[in-house]
C-alpha cells in the first residue's frame, strides 16, 4: 500500500484538540496538506490513509465516508475536512 509522510504535521497538530473538543478550523490546513497525497489512489489505500491520519491526531472519523467523496479525493478535487470528520 502507497503511505504518505505525516512530517511535523503531527506535532502541529498538538493544540487542536480542547476539552470542549475538535477545531475543525485549525484541523482543516492539515487536511490540505494531505489531501494532494491520495490523488489517484485506489479506493481502499486512500481509506486506510485517512483512517491512519485521522488516528494518528485522535481525529474523530465519520461512521462512512460517501462514495463520491472518496472519488473527490481521488480525482484531485478538494474536499472540507468536514465531510470525513464528525463535527
Amino acid at each position: 500500500m502507497a503511505g504518505f509522510d505525516l512530517g511535523g504535521i503531527g506535532d502541529m497538530a498538538g493544540g487542536l484538540l480542547s476539552g470542549k473538543g475538535l477545531d475543525m478550523a485549525a484541523a482543516q490546513p492539515l487536511w490540505e496538506q494531505v489531501q494532494p497525497k491520495l490523488k489517484g489512489l485506489p479506493t481502499d489505500d486512500i481509506l486506510d490513509n485517512i483512517a491512519n491520519w485521522a488516528k494518528g491526531l485522535n481525529l474523530p472519523l465519520v461512521d462512512k465516508i460517501p462514495a463520491n467523496v472518496i472519488d473527490d479525493i481521488k480525482n484531485g478535487v478538494k474536499v472540507p475536512l468536514n465531510k470525513l470528520l464528525k463535527g
